[in-house]
């Protein structure tokens, strides 16, 4: 059965057309975005200063709800991890992940991912479809719902920060990345500001010169892996055909666009990419570009036989950063007793 798009596919600016197609006056095109992406209603009944007959107009074209809650689980550390089946029965997971003053949404852009990332759950069952607009944008409502009805303690009324770090690669399906970003940032949308959101990304070169075209002025995060091409293609198969050199300067570029410290994410395995030469290497290819590093000790798959660095090892690396004059920073992963990774429950549910 063909499924109808989703309301919340559609981004702001699209609402006042819309509602011109159906015959109603201007201003119900305002009060159908707050609804969308204020309100966050999941129910067109809910729409209470819509007349039922532009509700049951926007029904026949549009379904509002695409995610419905499979599984919540919450981590000693108040990381909670969240799985969500789709319309089509395929599953997706988001996080919430508490910060030091904020809490961060982890986000995912396709059901599983084409990438082939050794140290990835999601890429174990490959890429089935991307998401479309409205299953991103519904993933955050879901999130910030979550947040104000168990507030993380400490937390206070921060805003939370987005990063399109769950399952799939973003730049692989930026056809929804960009309506998705216009909804978040729009004043009429989710009024997002661009500093509170990242994309991380594997470095596909055409991804990212389409997000160069784009410059849509949110952060960017490069996941390497490697330093050098063949490093980097035994651990991310898919990504490695793009050259780190390449992969770097595109990222360089992106910055200088954004006005933005490019953030470099190095997962450190044992044995596999915590060795001192690698750090050496990797200092030498980020000399002289405004990147930072963030390492983040594996967060270990139950079926991998891949090895998280242990801690001297990991400050050692950091060391050699720094004292290359690479601003380095250590990531612990969260709610590692909930499958908080990326892919692991969707996998253990499957």
């Amino acid at each position: 059965m063909e499924l109808k798009p989703l309301l919340r596919s559609l981004v702001p600016g699209d609402f006042a057309g819309l509602i011109a197609d159906v015959g109603a006056p201007s201003y119900r095109a305002q009060q159908v975005k707050q609804w969308a992406f204020v309100q966050d209603a999941m129910q067109w009944d809910q729409m209470g200063n819509l007349p039922h007959s532009l509700r049951e107009c926007l029904s026949a074209k549009f379904d509002l709800r695409g995610l419905e809650l499979q599984e919540r689980q919450v981590s000693t550390d108040h990381t909670r991890k969240f799985l969500f089946r789709l319309r089509d029965g395929h599953t997706i997971e988001s996080v919430i992940i508490p910060m030091k003053d904020h809490a961060t949404f982890c986000l995912s852009t396709q059901v599983g991912c084409a990438m082939a990332c050794t140290f990835c759950a999601t890429a174990r069952g490959g890429l089935v479809r991307h998401l479309e607009p409205g299953e991103v944008i519904e993933q955050i409502l879901h999130l910030r719902a979550d947040l104000e009805d168990h507030p993380v303690p400490g937390m206070g009324d921060r805003q939370f920060n987005v990063v399109f770090m769950g399952m799939g690669e973003p730049l692989d399906n930026w056809d929804t990345m960009e309506p998705a970003l216009q909804s978040m940032t729009a004043t009429d949308g989710l009024a997002m500001s661009k500093r509170r959101i990242q994309i991380s990304t594997s470095g596909p070169a055409a991804g990212l010169q389409r997000l160069i075209a784009s410059a849509p002025g949110v952060g960017l995060t490069l996941s390497l892996g490697g330093s050098t091409d063949e490093e980097r293609h035994k651990v991310m198969p898919v990504p490695g055909r793009t050259g780190l050199k390449e992969a770097l300067g595109l990222a360089a570029d992106y910055g200088r666009l954004a006005g933005r410290r490019v953030t470099i994410a190095w997962v450190l395995i044992q044995d596999r990419t915590d060795q001192p030469d690698q750090a050496k290497r990797l200092a030498q290819l980020l000399k002289g570009h405004n990147f930072k590093v963030n390492l983040i000790p594996l967060n270990p798959l139950d079926d991998s036989t891949l090895v998280p660095t242990a801690d001297p090892a990991v400050l050692g690396f950091q060391k050699i950063l720094t004292d290359a004059g690479v601003p380095t920073f250590i990531r612990a992963s969260g709610g590692r007793d909930i499958d908080a990774a990326c892919g692991q429950l969707r996998r253990k549910r499957q």
